[in-house]
């Protein structure tokens, strides 16, 4: 019974679901029911499950001890009897000993554990000296608020308020930052914005939105003449037409004439026109060359620089609080922004990715033209540009006669050089007639054991030197290193110097030069000692491994 009473309370606790399995709670319960020696065994599982150093297992064995806790008096009493250490472990209050991670699991067992605390007291305070006494030193000494529902002592509820107020004092220095900067900026945007608009009136001489105070008969009688006049025409008889201006008399003066002569039959009904997106594209052209340039430029500034400084500065206001004239005209600047950018969408002038083509000369124009008629051809896969000389017969590359006769040619000149005694094909060659050809190396008889045993003791007692940095530098006059760059002025900081100064380096040049080569042999203890008389009448007990007055050599 013990062991599956361990092993229950394992699975409850470790399952890291956030609520425990009801299945195998009532299980736990059942067997809790069964005696009080079971349930003082319960108590002292979820207790260990309590010390364990992860909040996840801590938050499921309180979930479990918060439910026996109110079913059963003796493990009230359980509970209660160690309620500091309770505390503790669920709470956090021991500062050397906090609650483990994770930190949001840890967040979450605090404010179950307040809750649960606060429902004890109510319910169970009056039967439990203890438990009173325990919410009491919560409340007072720990300050802990068990209406805040993060359940934060008074220490970290000081440090969240002075983080806010710290988090408010910058975001307050960076909206005046950013106020400042959008009065300076201001100006320049909207002349942007103007500009943007002047060349979209250019591109685009007509006006697609109602004109105000136009007459529904004006606007039918456009919509006739729809299919007789072309857009330039149309727009300049709009242009022309104001409220207001003097001129002759009209159709619109006679609504039954107008109806009638564009057999409308009924003036009850609006007649809309729509046009398609591909209508409104400006195409670019010599005509409007250097306006389409210009427009870019205009967007490209406006993508890259005013519309970011416009969003930061909404969503620094936002944040600081400021309701204020700045962020209702932050938000104006940003809407009129992104209205330059949709119209400039759909009128197909957007800047293109990369560099911006420069207005060229009719001779580069040409150049350019050339260019573009060559066509990508993408790799053709398993294509191999260089062929082996031994597969060239049987992919069809045989070399010509002619290819032959040329390089017979050059064999020819090569040997009427070797004729010549001052070329280096002569005396290459008279050098391989005199020189004693190199005798092949040739293979090393195995040796006997008898040898081999004699070979490996010379090696055991031959000395290991490293290579050292001497070598590199073997037979040179006058080494490249050990040249060191002098500062001319010693001050912590530092400036570029204007004259290189190199100096060289004593022991720089030394080390390079020498070596120190330390004995690899086998260390011999001394054997003999100096034994000399002493005042005192002993013998001398140092060793030394030379005596005096005798030399190595000796």
């Amino acid at each position: 019974m013990d062991r599956k009473l361990s092993e229950l309370v394992e699975e409850l606790t470790t399952s890291g679901e956030p609520q425990v399995n009801p299945e195998k709670m009532k299980e736990l319960k059942k067997i809790c029911k069964s005696s009080e020696e079971q349930l003082g065994h319960t108590y002292h599982l979820l207790m260990a499950q309590l010390s364990q150093e992860h909040a996840e297992v801590r938050l499921s064995a309180f979930q479990v001890l918060d439910q026996l806790f109110t079913r059963s008096h003796h493990f009230r009493m359980l509970v209660v009897s160690n309620f500091q250490e309770f505390l503790e472990l669920t709470l956090g209050t021991d500062h050397e000993r906090p609650l483990p991670p994770p930190r949001e699991v840890a967040q979450k067992l605090r404010q179950a554990a307040t809750r649960a605390i606060r429902g004890w007291n109510e319910k169970y305070g009056t039967a439990y000296k203890k438990l009173a006494l325990g919410f009491h030193f919560l409340t007072h000494n720990k300050q802990v608020d068990f209406q805040d529902v993060d359940a934060r002592t008074l220490a970290e509820r000081r440090r969240a308020e002075e983080k806010q107020k710290r988090l408010d004092r910058i975001y307050k220095e960076r909206s005046e930052r950013a106020a400042r900067e959008m009065e300076e900026m201001s100006r320049e945007i909207r002349n942007c914005l103007t500009e943007l608009e002047s060349c979209f009136q250019l591109l685009v001489p007509f006006d697609l939105e109602p004109t105000p105070g136009a007459a529904l008969p004006a606007m039918a009688e456009e919509a006739g003449r729809d299919e007789e006049q072309p857009c330039c025409s149309k727009s300049l008889a709009i242009c022309a037409r104001r409220p207001g201006a003097a001129g002759p008399p009209s159709e619109d003066s006679d609504p039954e004439g107008f109806v009638r002569h564009h057999g409308l039959g009924s003036r009850g009904y609006t007649l809309e026109v729509e046009l398609s997106s591909d209508s409104l594209k400006v195409h670019e052209d010599e005509d409007n060359l250097v306006i389409m340039h210009a427009v870019r430029d205009t967007l490209r500034l406006i993508q890259n620089r005013f519309l970011p400084a416009v969003c930061s500065w909404v969503q620094l206001f936002t944040r600081a609080g400021t309701h204020g004239g700045h962020l209702e005209g932050a938000i104006e600047l940003k809407a009129e922004l992104e209205t330059a950018l949709r119209r400039s969408r759909e009128l197909d002038v957007m800047p293109k990715e990369g560099c911006r083509r420069e207005a060229a000369a009719p001779g580069d124009r040409d150049e350019d033209d050339d260019d573009q008629d060559f066509v990508e051809v993408p790799e053709k896969e398993g294509y191999e540009a260089c062929v082996p000389e031994h597969l060239q017969p049987e992919y069809g590359l045989e070399k010509d006669p002619a290819t032959r006769a040329s390089q017979a040619r050059k064999r020819t000149g090569s040997s009427e050089e070797a004729c010549d005694p001052t070329s280096a094909a002569a005396q290459l060659r008279w050098l391989q007639r005199h020189l004693p050809p190199a005798s092949p190396a040739s293979p090393r008889a195995p040796l006997g054991p008898e040898e081999a045993e004699r070979l490996a003791a010379e090696r055991a007692r031959a000395p290991v030197v490293p290579f050292g940095v001497d070598l590199c530098y073997w037979g040179r006059e006058e080494p490249t290193a050990g040249k060191i760059l002098k500062s001319d002025s010693e001050h912590r900081f530092w400036k570029p110097r204007e004259v290189d100064a190199e100096v060289e380096s004593a022991a720089v040049s030394e080390s390079l030069r020498s070596r120190h080569i330390t004995f690899a042999g086998r260390f011999e203890p001394v054997q003999h000692r100096c034994r000399a008389p002493r005042p005192d009448g002993r013998l001398c007990e140092r060793q030394d491994r030379l005596k005096p007055g005798r030399t190595l050599s000796s």
